[in-house]
């Protein structure tokens, strides 16, 4: 088995990738459960302000937040979101409890629909022990994405990756595609194989004003390269598809996807009507039953065209 494309050339991958990603193909509806700022780690190409402070939304910002998305659900018949995202422009888990009483207003109105969601989560893997993941999977995760490389690839979180997959939650790597990592990627497929891995997304990685100074300076000279599609990007001298190659050689068992910039492209609307037919995305993904409440719908509440 090779590299496959779907969504009409929007998606280029090993293996049927993560359920989690499709909605950034199909445009369905889902909802994004966004809260924090703050990270305990330090990565150089961070795109966040790293001197942001604290931002989190007040009580009564916080319910007018939920309560339109459970207003959405109570109300319009035709919001039947199959996929939940929790996520942060920090750490996520330092938020846990936060994600806690959001889960506990709106899955209750999900269910209702008869839909079982699929809900994932971004982490670097620091706070993700035992008894988190057992708080996650309480409010209904099913998906860990780890930033393993955030904690400096550290044997903790590696551990805490195994504890995933001993809970049978499904275990993603989420990396930028930063080429000073790609070796030290590399060398940790066979980790990740063992582990019994199963997606590994390598993200193209996004230049903004906060870490294009400390990009050129890591990158001196010609070796820094820059390009603008949608945002700007970072080109990642093949590192990428060294890994993809290197997974097909090995026959490893956990997808890949190349979530380059018309990826994001297609996660911003500008690309998203790829589901000129349903058919564009089937075997993309690893199957999940959303319940048989569910109908496939775009953001706009109009069924998929066939």
């Amino acid at each position: 088995m090779g590299a496959e494309v779907h969504a009409n050339g929007h998606c280029f991958h090993y293996g049927s990738i993560s359920f989690g990603c499709r909605d950034c193909f199909s445009g369905e509806q889902s909802i994004n459960l966004f809260h924090g700022t703050q990270c305990m780690c330090h990565c150089p190409y961070c795109y966040y302000n790293p001197t942001r402070e604290e931002i989190l939304l007040n009580e009564e910002q916080e319910k007018k937040e939920i309560e339109f998305t459970k207003y959405k659900l109570r109300e319009l018949e035709n919001y039947r979101p199959a996929i939940v995202s929790l996520c942060s422009s920090g750490e996520t888990l330092l938020y846990i409890d936060t994600f806690e009483r959001y889960a506990a207003e709106i899955y209750p109105l999900i269910y209702a629909k008869n839909i079982h969601p699929y809900t994932f989560l971004y982490t670097n893997g620091i706070l993700a022990d035992d008894a988190m993941l057992e708080r996650l999977q309480r409010i209904g995760v099913q998906e860990v994405r780890f930033h393993w490389s955030a904690s400096g690839f550290s044997d903790a979180v590696y551990e805490h990756m195994k504890c995933a997959k001993a809970r049978g939650m499904v275990v993603t790597v989420e990396e930028p595609a930063y080429p000073p990592n790609r070796d030290e990627i590399l060398k940790r497929l066979p980790m990740l194989e063992a582990l019994g891995l199963d997606h590994l997304d390598l993200i193209e990685l996004h230049l903004t004003e906060h870490n294009w100074d400390a990009m050129q300076r890591l990158f001196p000279g010609d070796t820094f390269a820059a390009y603008k599609d949608y945002f700007y990007h970072l080109y990642d001298n093949g590192m990428t598809y060294d890994i993809m190659e290197e997974c097909i050689r090995n026959r490893y068992h956990f997808s890949v996807i190349d979530c380059n910039s018309g990826v994001e492209r297609c996660r911003n609307n500008l690309d998203q009507d790829v589901c000129f037919s349903w058919e564009c995305l089937d075997g993309m993904c690893s199957s999940w039953d959303e319940g048989p409440g569910f109908i496939a719908r775009m953001k706009n509440g109009k069924p998929y065209r066939k």
